[in-house]
């Protein structure tokens, strides 16, 4: 049987609202899977209170072996693994990095469907996303960062200082 490679990271759909769930029974398991997560202000009618939302709703991200397959798909929450064009979707360690790197960012990150924006290609010239290729967007009238996920068709959408972007043909914007 043919052993996946711990150095992907696979994603998975799960049910609305079910990512917390799905990532602590797949923890109990032994599956090595990472949740990233944001901090939010929820306003109710008595408080505001900070709440940890997860940053890609409906995705988790696996490493497993293939053996584990059915037991990880059969876990509760979990629907699918994704995939395109009959092929899991992956990462590798680097974009889960970064990832990590996201949850450690005291700013409010939007994720968003990427077919809806265009924008010019930059790299980011400095700062800890130094070297990662983007895209740039309008939106709500303030010039933020839009870095691409392409393997499972998100955006991550952060402010970012201009001096740390460069247009693609060296360029300062």
């Amino acid at each position: 049987m043919k052993v996946i490679s711990k150095e992907k990271w696979y994603v998975l759909q799960t049910r609305s609202r079910f990512e917390k769930k799905s990532f602590e029974l797949l923890s109990l398991q032994g599956v090595s899977v990472f949740l990233p997560t944001q901090k939010v202000k929820k306003n109710w009618s008595d408080r505001i209170k900070e709440i940890e939302t997860p940053l890609f709703p409906g995705y988790l991200f696996i490493q497993f072996e293939e053996k584990d397959r059915y037991r990880v798909l059969n876990t509760s929450g979990i629907v699918r693994f994704v995939s395109f064009g009959g092929k899991y979707a992956t990462l590798d360690e680097n974009q889960i990095e970064i990832f990590r790197q996201f949850e450690r960012l005291d700013t409010d990150i939007q994720v968003i469907d990427l077919e809806f924006y265009i924008g010019q290609e930059v790299f980011i010239s400095s700062g800890p996303f130094k070297g990662l290729e983007a895209k740039i967007v309008q939106y709500n009238g303030k010039g933020k960062l839009l870095l691409t996920v392409e393997s499972i068709g998100k955006g991550v959408l952060l402010e970012i200082g201009k001096t740390k972007i460069e247009n693609k043909s060296n360029f300062l914007i």
